[in-house]
């Protein structure tokens, strides 16, 4: 027994001293070579080969400052050196690319605790007036500092920290700016995960390394239809349902060029993107212009439906008449006319409920009309909806394929967003009716609209070539044997985004659904700059969404997991003590046979 026990122990020194040699040797290799592993199948974590490339273009040096505090909430206690060694490893990139990059990791609270400390040891007194304080001014050298940091994008955050049995709330900072020569810095002001970084770094590295903005031209194809007061109260002047979206969102970052696809407006030969916004009685000519722009190359945005809505109490609706249908039908695309699209899974509005005394309140309510493509009904490779949540499209008119007419087109169709399966389509009406506001008991009447479709290839045009040109003004008299003809186009491989919904960016539908302006703002940016932007916006990371089951597979799984698991687990158990047992009655016997010859 004493020998068996002396061998166990000279065994297990052994196996712990080899093993405490092999960590050591790990650790001292893995200093030496300063290597990371991304297990992510996107390679969230690692640096792509295109950021490289872009960095390869700044002929100056360029600084990030990760602002972070000491002390992050729960939740958050990682950020810190995630981010630190995400940027060592950018830092790596650039060097590699041969492109000059600082990181500097600087601590707001030591900052402002220096600049208290600095101006108490000058004898200066803070103001102490109230009023300043309210009104958003510095009531201490603190408050003071910390306005100045937020002016440059540097934010006072606050999170939640779990303390004793309750949880406390901790004031934190965690932002990153970009310094390049002496343009206006550009900032991160909330950072919170590495999901998504590489891009929001790239994106903002390209933005100050380019001396021009690129070039949007947007046509509207509906600008009678402008908004002349904002609750009730008339606006000093009216405004575009899009001035919102294209002066508040676009313009920070693109030179937004309004065109109206006249003889007068055309769209600019230096366009990277055009954005066709609610097309309503489009013109011959005006489609012809729409068509050589795209088998040129440009890339095309378009928001069409065949009804426009309100989206507030009193629910009115008009009827457009797009026009671009010969275009998307010989492209494999046909659009279901005179119907909306309806879904129990969808957006909300506020509607304005009686009160008590007389008084209102808002209150929101779902609203069928405004149909949502979020899980399974959201591509989630492509980088154009690649980690949005959900969309919701307003009014949407659903989309068709042709598979056959697409290959014969040249095109390939990819589906972006669609409704669920239980929508339904209800019939145009200018006021609300119950069809659209009931779900039909018909199953055949349910099934999943296709809301967003991506089109890439070289786009065919309806127009043959040596034909007439069609002329501006359809009114107009023409000489046929004067009129210019359609000339041969060198034709490049493109891409057009189609949206079934043509108020998806008007500014009420931008208050409700906030959740689109990331989809909007993307699609855009991937469209129009760099394709290696948006090869690295598509390695964000999200969540892979599980099919759509039936009720029986549910509730197999749900009671597979309470009654099944345990059962296998206490099988496991028991199958496991009989074995036990008979080892012991085994080796107990042998023993007393091995006394008993004895």
């Amino acid at each position: 027994m004493k020998q068996r026990l002396s061998s166990f122990m000279t065994r297990w020194v052994s196996s712990l001293i080899l093993l405490t040699v092999l960590l050591v040797i790990c650790n001292a290799i893995s200093l030496r070579f300063d290597q990371r592993v991304d297990l992510t199948r996107e390679g969230i974590h690692t640096v792509s080969p295109e950021t490289g490339r872009i960095l390869s273009e700044l002929p100056e040096e360029l600084t990030i400052e990760y602002w972070v505090s000491e002390r992050m909430p729960s939740g958050l206690q990682n950020l810190r050196r995630d981010t630190v060694d995400y940027l060592d490893e950018f830092q790596r990139s650039a060097k590699a690319a041969g492109a000059d990059l600082k990181i500097q990791v600087r601590n707001p609270n030591r900052i402002i605790e220096e600049f208290v400390k600095e101006k108490e040891n000058s004898g200066e007194v803070p103001q102490s007036n109230p009023m300043q304080a309210l009104l958003g001014g510095a009531a201490s050298f603190a408050d003071e500092i910390k306005k100045e940091l937020a002016q440059q994008g540097i934010p006072e955050l606050q999170g939640r920290s779990f303390k004793d049995d309750g949880f406390e709330i901790v004031p934190f900072y965690s932002a990153l700016v970009l310094k390049y020569l002496d343009r206006d810095a550009e900032a991160i002001p909330v950072h919170t995960n590495l999901e998504g970084l590489e891009y929001e770094l790239v994106s903002r590295i390209a933005k100050l390394s380019s001396t021009s903005k690129p070039v949007i031209a947007f046509f509207h194809g509906r600008p009678e239809d402008l908004i002349t007061e904002s609750n009730g109260t008339p606006l000093p002047q009216p405004i575009s349902h899009f001035d919102p979206f294209v002066n508040d969102i676009l313009t920070d970052r693109f030179d937004v060029r309004r065109i109206d696809l006249t003889r007068e407006s055309m769209i600019p030969e230096e366009a990277a993107l055009l954005i066709i916004a609610e097309p309503n009685a489009t013109t011959p000519r005006q489609r012809f212009e729409i068509e050589r722009s795209i088998a040129s190359g440009r890339p095309a945005f378009v928001m069409a439906s065949t009804t426009s809505g309100t989206l507030d109490q009193r629910l009115q609706f008009t009827p457009l008449t797009p026009g671009l249908s010969p275009t998307l039908r010989m492209w494999g695309v046909e659009t279901v006319e005179n119907v909306i699209v309806a879904s129990n899974e969808c957006g909300s509005i506020e509607i304005l409920r009686p009160g008590p005394f007389g008084s209102q309140f808002r209150q929101a309510a779902p609203f069928h009309l405004c149909p949502a493509a979020s899980g399974n009904g959201l591509d989630g490779t492509s980088p154009l909806t690649r980690g949005v949540g959900s969309i919701i499209f307003p009014f949407a008119t659903p989309f068709v394929i042709n598979q056959e007419m697409a290959a014969a087109a040249g095109i390939e169709i990819s589906i972006l967003a669609s409704s669920s399966s239980g929508s339904w389509l209800a019939r145009y009406s200018p006021g609300y009716t119950a069809e659209m506001d009931s779900r039909p008991q018909d199953p055949g009447s349910l099934a999943v609209r296709h809301l967003c479709l991506l089109l890439e290839g070289t786009f065919p045009t309806t127009f043959k070539e040596g034909t007439p040109v069609p002329p501006w003004d359809p009114s107009e008299e023409t000489d046929a044997t004067a009129d210019p003809t359609v000339a041969a186009i060198a034709s490049r491989p493109g891409r057009v985004l189609l949206i079934g919904s043509a108020d998806i960016a008007k500014y009420a539908s931008l208050s409700l659904y906030q959740q689109n302006v990331r989809f909007l703002v993307g699609s855009i940016e991937a469209l129009a700059l760099d394709p290696d932007l948006a090869r690295i916006r598509a390695k964000i990371q999200v969540s892979s969404a599980l099919r759509e089951t039936e009720r029986s597979e549910r509730n197999l799984a749900t009671y597979g997991n309470m009654v099944g698991i345990p059962l296998i687990l206490l099988l496991i158990f028991m199958v496991y003590s009989a074995s036990r047992t008979g080892a012991s009655y085994a080796y107990e016997s042998k023993i007393q046979s091995e006394e008993g010859s004895a």
